[in-house]
This record gives structure tokens, C-alpha cells and sequence, in this order.
């Protein structure tokens, strides 16, 4: 299927982290300016928050609090007023190392992946869980850089990027903050160096998945059939994310241009946990 393209927004250094919120206001990480981005809609950048650290990636909640994973600082929450709130900063009384990605289940609890210092030699990333009461669990741990992650519409499946290996991880969740089962999903294909990145899943349960570097989302099935790869404009492509509920709009994120483009899926996304009933989020 043919998915154009059409740019949003540029000059956007480090592009990264799409997310909207509950009044479908597009925001996005600018890493290398310590900045979060709202993107209007005629594309201008006006800038939500400075965290004054390395923010990587962002969720919205069901109260419209922006979640973010920064490599400085941890997770934060950012409320609606623009009040900072540190949620995760340390591991069993150690800092946490710097936190990339995280992607929220449909019962609140944030999933999220600390690579920093983690590299393709040095496999000392780590996989985290903060669960909805507060507490932090550790999942596991020796990857060569976790990144981007997804967890399906029912709970019963993680999947984490590797990057350095091109590698996607699949768990089983057994119950919040506890995956057993880890298995390889699918491995990239590409002569760069590097794999996958952020990823999203669209309504039908498929895994769309960056090829960091190599130009392209692929699209995974759960049992790891490669079912689509569609080429993008730019070769660095780093993350993925649908406007909102019940849009096939695709937003799209990169570090070519730097910037934040557009394409129409022909599905529309996962719903994410904001856009659930507070009950549903709670169900649990």
C-alpha cells in the first residue's frame, strides 16, 4: 500500500516521542534542546516544558498529565498547570540510569526501558515497570541499549526494541510488573549499525516497528511474520505514534531532517490508556 508523506514540522533536534493528548494536541521530545514541543496545527513549535535534562519519550495519562522518560532525570509527570512531579528517580537506592521510552497499559502502569550507559559492547541496559500504586519493579536487565516498547490492547505481551542487536524482545505479562517467556520477535534487516526504535501497535494487534537508520517502519504480527515494510523520505527514522483514538492518521518522527511528519495508515491505532474509560484503566 502507498503511504505519502507530509511533513509537519522541522528543525526539531533529535526528534523524538510523539504523543497526544486527551484534547489531541500533538506533543514531541526536542532531546538535544532539553525542550518539550506542542506542535500546532499549522505546524508551529511552541515549546510546553524545559526539563533541563534529556527528554526521550512521552505517554499521556487519563487526568491529561503528560509522562516523560528522560536520560538525566528519570520519569516525571508534567500536570496540565505545567508542574513538574519526579515519579522515578532511583533503584533499590541507586540512580536510575537514564530512562528512554515508556508506554503506559490499559490499567496505568507505566512500562519503561534505562539504557544509558548501555551500548553494542556493553549490555547493561534495563527494563523497569512503575506500577499504578507507585512502586518500581525491575523486569530485566543486559541489553545492548533497550529502547523504544510497546504492551498490546490485553495486556498479554511486552515488546521491547534492542537496538544495537536489531533486535525485538517479546514477553508474556503474567500480571503487572511481572513478564516471563522472553523470546526473539523478529530481527531488522539493514547494513547500518543499528535496529529498531520507538513502535506502536495499530488496532488489529500488528507491531509497527522504526527501522532506526534504515528507512523504514516494519510491521510485525505477534508470532513475528514480517506482514509490511513501508520506505520513509528520510533514513533516520526514530519513532511512531497514531493522533488519536479511532484515527488512521500516523505521526511520525525523525533525524534526518530532524522533524515530524504525517502519513495515513489504513488502520487505526491501538487505543492508548488515555483514551480508555477510568474504569477499564483500573480493571484490575
Amino acid at each position: 500500500m502507498n503511504h505519502p508523506f507530509n511533513c509537519i514540522a522541522q528543525d526539531i533536534s533529535g526528534a523524538e516521542g510523539p504523543c497526544v493528548d486527551l484534547e489531541n494536541r500533538i506533543f514531541m521530545v526536542e532531546p538535544n534542546r532539553e525542550r518539550i514541543l506542542e506542535i500546532q496545527p499549522d505546524g508551529v513549535k511552541r515549546e510546553h516544558a524545559n526539563t533541563g535534562g534529556i527528554p526521550a519519550g512521552l505517554q499521556c495519562d487519563q487526568e491529561n498529565n503528560l509522562w516523560c522518560a528522560d536520560m538525566k532525570l528519570g520519569i516525571f509527570r508534567i500536570a496540565s498547570d505545567g508542574k513538574f512531579f519526579h515519579e522515578v528517580a532511583s533503584y533499590d537506592g541507586k540512580p536510575i540510569r537514564g530512562c528512554n521510552d515508556c508506554y503506559f497499559d490499559s490499567q496505568g502502569n507505566l512500562y519503561f526501558t534505562a539504557p544509558a550507559g548501555s551500548n553494542k559492547d556493553t549490555p547493561v541496559g534495563q527494563l523497569f515497570c512503575r506500577l499504578q500504586d507507585g512502586k518500581v519493579v525491575e523486569l530485566d536487565r543486559g541489553f545492548y541499549f533497550c529502547n523504544g516498547l510497546a504492551v498490546n490492547a490485553d495486556d498479554s505481551r511486552l515488546a521491547v526494541a534492542e537496538t544495537f542487536t536489531k533486535l525485538v524482545w517479546l514477553y508474556d505479562i503474567v500480571e503487572p510488573g511481572k513478564i516471563i517467556n522472553r523470546r526473539k520477535l523478529c530481527e531488522l534487516t539493514g547494513e547500518n549499525c543499528l535496529g529498531p526504535d520507538g513502535m506502536d501497535f495499530d488496532i488489529e494487534g500488528n507491531l509497527l516497528v522504526t527501522n532506526c537508520y534504515g528507512g523504514s517502519i516494519d510491521v510485525f504480527t505477534l508470532d513475528g511474520k514480517l506482514v509490511e515494510k513501508v520506505k520513509t523520505p528520510f533514513a533516520k527514522v526514530t519513532n511512531v505514534h497514531f493522533l488519536g483514538p479511532n484515527s488512521r492518521m500516523l505521526l511520525v518522527t525523525e533525524c534526518s531532517a530532524h522533524g515530524l511528519w504525517k502519513t495515513t495508515w489504513h488502520t487505526t491505532g491501538q487505543l492508548q490508556y488515555c483514551n480508555l474509560p477510568a474504569q477499564a484503566g483500573r480493571k484490575k
